[in-house]
This record gives C-alpha cells, sequence and structure tokens, in this order.
C-alpha cells in the first residue's frame, strides 16, 4: 500500500461514533484532492460504520454509511477511525470482525482512537503504533506487546497508525507520496496550504506547545518537562533547571508569553488532565488524583472545585447525564 503503484486504490473507511468531524476530514480529502489534480479517481473509498448506520459525530453532524462493516466484505485496506470514548465502542461483537478483518485484509490502520480497537482485536500485538499523544502512556499501560510510540504515524509492515488530525494528513500525504511521488503529495500539501515538512517519527506535540517552541523556547522545554512529569510532579526549581534558567527568569518568561506563573501553570495542566480521565474513565477519584500528582484525594478536590466550580463527582454526573 505504502509503495510506488500505478494502479487505483480502494480503502475501506470505518468511522466509529463519537469520532470527530477533522480526523473524518483529515483522511478523506487529501485523497479527495489527489483525485482532482490528477483528473480520474486514483483513490476510492467506502465509508461503514459497525452497525451501517451514520455514526454521529461528537459535533452532532452524522456521517453517512455505504455499508455495515464487515470483515470479508471486501479485500481492501481497511482504515478505522475513532476518537472519544474508543475503548467502549470495542463491543465483542466488533472486535471480532476486527479480529477476522486481520486474517483477510491485505493492510489495516487507524486514526487517533482507532489504535485502541485494533490492540482489543489484538492486531497490533507485536507492531510498532502510536495513538493520539494525550492518551500514549495509558494505551502503552494497557497493551505491553505493543511497541508504543510518540511519533505522528508508524507504518509496521502490514499496519499503520496515527495521531490525532494533523498527523492524519501526514499519514495520508505520505500515502500519496509513496504511490505517486513528491510531485503529487507536494500538490495536494499546497491545496491546504498545508506544511509537510515534519516527518513522521517527529513526536507528537500539544499545538500549544509547537508555538512556544518558536515563540520562546525556553517556556517551551518548560512546559515540556511539565507534561513528561505528571504522576510525580516536579518543584518549579527543577522545571527551571530543566529549561535552562534561573527560577526567578522562568515566573518573568512565564508572565511574558502565558500570563500566568508556572506553578498555575502546571496546576492547570494537571487539572485539566484529571477533568478529562473524570469524564472519559471509571477511574475513582482517589486514582485520578494519584496519576495526577495530587497526594491526596481531599487536597485534589480542594484544587479542583477552585478551578471548576464544582466538585469531581459533580462533574462526573453531569457528564454522564449529558
Amino acid at each position: 500500500m505504502f509503495r510506488p503503484d500505478p494502479e487505483p486504490l480502494d480503502l475501506e473507511i470505518l468511522v466509529v461514533p463519537e469520532s470527530t468531524l477533522i480526523l473524518v476530514a483529515a483522511v478523506i480529502e487529501p485523497l479527495r484532492a489527489a483525485n482532482r489534480i490528477l483528473g480520474r479517481k486514483q483513490y476510492r473509498w467506502t465509508i461503514s460504520t459497525p452497525d451501517g448506520l451514520p455514526a454521529m459525530t461528537t459535533s452532532g453532524i452524522p456521517i453517512p454509511a455505504d455499508r455495515r462493516f464487515a470483515p470479508e466484505a471486501s479485500r481492501a485496506p481497511l482504515l478505522v477511525i475513532a476518537s472519544y470514548n474508543a475503548a467502549s465502542h470495542g463491543t465483542p461483537d466488533l472486535v471480532k470482525r476486527l479480529r477476522q478483518a486481520g486474517r483477510v485484509r491485505p493492510m489495516i490502520g487507524s486514526v487517533e482512537g482507532g489504535a485502541w480497537l485494533l490492540a482489543m482485536a489484538g492486531l497490533l500485538d507485536g507492531h510498532r503504533a502510536t495513538t493520539h499523544w494525550e492518551d500514549l502512556d495509558e494505551f502503552a499501560s494497557r497493551f505491553p506487546e505493543i511497541d508504543v510510540r510518540p511519533d505522528r504515524f508508524v507504518i509496521d509492515r502490514r499496519r499503520f497508525t496515527s495521531g490525532g488530525a494533523s498527523p492524519a494528513i501526514d499519514m495520508m500525504l505520505e500515502l500519496i507520496r509513496a504511490r505517486q511521488g513528491y510531485p503529487l503529495s507536494l500538490d495536494v500539501a499546497k491545496l491546504f496550504i498545508y506544511d509537510q515538512s515534519r516527518l513522521s517519527e517527529e513526536p507528537q506535540r500539544a499545538p500549544s506547545l509547537g508555538r512556544l517552541i518558536s515563540r520562546e523556547p525556553r517556556v517551551a522545554a518548560a512546559v515540556r518537562a511539565m507534561e513528561e512529569h505528571i504522576e510525580e510532579p516536579l518543584t518549579i526549581a527543577q522545571v527551571a533547571a530543566a529549561a535552562g534558567v534561573s527560577l526567578r527568569r522562568l515566573q518573568t518568561l512565564f508572565m511574558e508569553t502565558l500570563k500566568v506563573t508556572p506553578q498555575a501553570y502546571y496546576q492547570a495542566l494537571r487539572l485539566n488532565l484529571a477533568r478529562r480521565t473524570l469524564i472519559e474513565t471509571r477511574q475513582s477519584v482517589a486514582e485520578i488524583a494519584a496519576a495526577c500528582g495530587f497526594n491526596s484525594a481531599s487536597v485534589f478536590t480542594r484544587a479542583y472545585r477552585s478551578q471548576y466550580g464544582e466538585s469531581p463527582s459533580g462533574t462526573r454526573r453531569r457528564s454522564r447525564a449529558a
């Protein structure tokens, strides 16, 4: 699939409910643009869903389905798109069908949360793979038999995986480059005014961190150190040392660049992760507090209430009701 080939490519795209529109567009639009530039249908795709019904995205806009996903309905490569609560959509039936697809499809890949479904089906065992950068640690812990990488996208034998929307575009441009060459890939990137200079193995980063590197690399280094030490937080002096500046200079740089102290930023970073984990998992409040670097559930609850105006349990009840 990722090799020179003048023949048209058929691709099945399995869209799982609670995917985001931007993920679907990140996969399809580069292929559509390549067809437009070439003046022919070099890339053809079929959209399936687990039940054959439209897949509702997180924005409330459904993605129509051509058919219910059936492993043996096609011999085309399969690409699984999933985002929020991906693992919860991995029903025994869907996992079984994915496992069957692994025996008949020439290649199987995923975008963002789709890696969770492939992993649940055992399709990534013994392979290098990636998923969204926010989930890398949890994904690696859940599936130790997978060589989890922080790369933007990974192609390993008959498996290919990518992080979020931007890495998915990178991966589709790499597909076009591999099959039709750099000129077409560059023309597609130019249509979207998209920078194609990133390498597949370049680590995923939060978008804000990417901008910070060019604006203030010392603050970016501090933020990276914070992100790498959530469960066991560093002291701000240690963060400053990681950024190569004094504690006082770090305070000044944060105020100038982010309009907040490094202490406040670090705590907000940990609390934001806690909030997402509360909404998306069933971990206990105590487990989440420990994973986010709080030495007790009561300390965590006070900080959380101060930040969001409600208790952790209140957030969980409201999100489940919604």
